[in-house]
């Protein structure tokens, strides 16, 4: 068998078996993140950056995933110039596992698989990786997105080594249409 056609028959295969439909719970269980179906102006700082961006959230694929848009417009700063950029997460909930899964890549070729758990008031997040782990995962979460309002919401995290010091993201989203 060509290798072309061993593909064509082993994806399809790999595909079903890795993971289930999404059923009905999974989409009522999407109905609690109404609240961010619309567009959001944030504000966020990393160290000493300071920036805005606008994201829009919406259902896609028979409403049974949450897709986030961002777009982020050139900022410059004394210390560097950031193009404009732009950004996708794919959200939905694994009812197997009874979790959140969120799937994120931008126009700078970043992504980043993410494991989400419902809090009190929002998701905590765990960053993931596709590959064998080089250092251990660490305990608890790797940053938060709490629901303050139907209006507004906050994202505290990650934390990571930039330039030598390590910073924490800090995020303020305000909603400005349904």
């Amino acid at each position: 068998m060509g290798v072309r056609k061993a593909f064509r028959v082993a994806v399809p295969a790999l595909l079903l078996t890795a993971a289930p439909a999404q059923t009905e719970p999974a989409t009522q269980q999407l109905s609690s993140v109404d609240y961010l179906i619309g567009t959001w102006n944030c504000a966020h700082t990393v160290g000493t950056f300071s920036g805005t961006y606008k994201t829009i959230y919406a259902k896609v694929l028979g409403g049974r995933w949450l897709q986030q848009s961002y777009d982020f417009p050139p900022q410059k700063t004394a210390d560097r110039e950031e193009p404009a950029s732009t950004a996708v997460a794919l959200m939905g909930f694994d009812e197997r596992r009874q979790t959140w899964v969120r799937f994120f890549a931008n126009s700078g070729g970043q992504y980043f698989p993410i494991r989400m758990t419902d809090t009190a008031s929002g998701w905590a997040w765990k960053y993931s990786t596709f590959f064998a782990r080089t250092t251990p995962e660490t305990p608890g979460p790797d940053a938060t997105l709490t629901r303050r309002s139907d209006t507004e919401y906050v994202i505290d995290g990650p934390t990571y080594p930039q330039n030598g010091t390590q910073v924490t993201e800090h995020h303020v989203c305000r909603k400005t249409s349904a």
